[in-house]
């Protein structure tokens, strides 16, 4: 399923005019999106993470033990999360590779989280948040035709809602 959640962001993200590469390896890690809109000016750079649950279990940042956590451990746990995500040296020196010195945006597009405080603690860390479900709602109200197996989902789900 994560793969399918990344093709929908992608093909998000290319409708809004964004060059995207997906699955940049980085070391034994990897990033899931990068993507690009060259604008008048200057261009917009956004390091993109998809992480998408419906039932969660655990949380997104920290171990993956699902014990009931404090605000201190859930905080912790972004904190890890976000470094490992976005702001490690070697996520940094991966992105400089790509396109020297820019000035990269963070987002998180995500689905259900067990606990939403995380969300809060990642706005503070300067990640931008959205829905995925703000996702497939702006996928499904374009009507833009493309040929990638993302804009045959969107298809599908505007049949559904009909």
């Amino acid at each position: 399923m994560a793969l399918l959640d990344e093709q929908l962001v992608e093909e998000w993200l290319n409708r809004k005019n964004f060059f995207t590469i997906r699955g940049i390896k980085c070391g034994v890690d990897e990033i899931d999106l990068l993507a690009v809109h060259h604008g008048a000016t200057e261009n917009e750079c956004r390091h993109v993470e998809v992480q998408v649950s419906f039932r969660p279990i655990g949380y997104v940042g920290g171990d993956t033990n699902a014990r009931r956590r404090t605000a201190d451990e859930i905080r912790a746990g972004v904190e890890q999360w976000v470094e490992k995500k976005y702001t490690s040296e070697r996520k940094v020196a991966r992105r400089n590779e790509v396109l020297p010195d820019a000035n990269w945006r963070y987002v998180f597009v995500h689905g259900v989280l067990r606990d939403e405080t995380e969300l809060e603690y990642m706005k503070q860390l300067g990640v931008e948040l959205v829905s995925y479900r703000q996702v497939l709602r702006e996928l499904m109200d374009d009507k833009t035709q493309s040929s990638s197996v993302a804009s045959s989902i969107a298809e599908l789900l505007r049949y559904m809602e009909q």
